[in-house]
């Protein structure tokens, strides 16, 4: 099943609405659709972000704040709520890329991710901290806007490319053994975490990983995290050719990788 990664990136200080719970933070204006060359985008006013990826069969709720971050990510229980009770999600707590925020990723499936189309708000919930809940409208509008746009994306990497004629050669390149027993995350070493990951990679026509989406999830967000991150940072791949040995654009679905304390 096609999943979608939705990355909200939700700011605190905005108005609230009353409610006998949380606060309802309310957005400033509506959301804007922006294609990006690796993925597709929503964005809103208040710092929210909803971001699709092209396969697999989960959701990412993203919340940033300003603070010290942590040294290394660390994971907690969490819930995610669209006001059918709460769906029981693991929390990724990490560091942005400019070291200004702390950003807090949690994750359910598309499945669950599919109650939002009737949610007027979610509620996001942190084992030992305060709840957080954020109004939500035009979903579904919002959400097919993103599959046309994932379709979009899927045919601009070239996606059946060896079927319709416009990949002769296939990218090639070996995941396997970029690895080391050194890249295993500590937070997963401390709750004793293993799995099996695979990613979906777009390869540019250089054979560089210009993307890395999760097909099959581990189960842990900090292990999926830490494998793409590998990826993007060691893998090296032959780019895919046409008919006229031109390189282009291609998707790699990697062999299951095994995480094993």
């Amino acid at each position: 099943m096609r999943g979608v990664l939705l990355s909200l990136l939700l700011s605190v200080g905005y108005p609230a609405a009353a409610s006998s719970g949380p606060d309802v933070r309310q957005p400033i204006g509506p959301w804007n659709l922006d294609y990006e060359q690796t993925q597709c985008t929503a964005l809103r006013d208040y710092g929210s972000a909803i971001v699709p990826a092209p396969e697999g069969d989960i959701y990412e709720l993203v919340v940033g704040y300003k603070g010290s971050p942590p040294a290394v990510p660390e994971e907690f229980a969490a819930t995610v709520d669209f006001g059918s009770g709460p769906i029981k999600a693991w929390l990724l707590r990490y560091k942005s890329k400019n070291g200004k925020l702390t950003i807090y990723q949690f994750r359910i499936t598309s499945a669950e991710m599919a109650r939002s189309r009737v949610a007027d708000s979610v509620t996001l919930h942190v084992a030992g901290g305060p709840d957080l809940a954020f109004e939500l409208d035009s979903i579904p509008a919002l959400l097919d806007g993103l599959q046309k746009c994932t379709a979009d994306l899927m045919d601009y990497w070239n996606v059946g490319g060896e079927k319709n004629g416009r990949i002769a050669t296939p990218s090639r390149g070996d995941v396997r053994n970029i690895f080391s027993s050194g890249d295993y995350p500590r937070e997963a070493m401390n709750h004793m975490q293993e799995g099996r990951v695979q990613f979906l990679l777009l390869v540019d026509e250089k054979g560089k990983v210009a993307g890395c989406h999760v097909v099959v999830t581990s189960g842990a967000p900090i292990l999926d995290a830490t494998g793409c991150a590998v990826i993007r940072a060691r893998a090296k791949f032959k780019p895919a050719l046409d008919a006229s040995g031109t390189p282009v654009r291609s998707t790699v679905t990697t062999p299951p990788i095994w995480w094993r304390l």
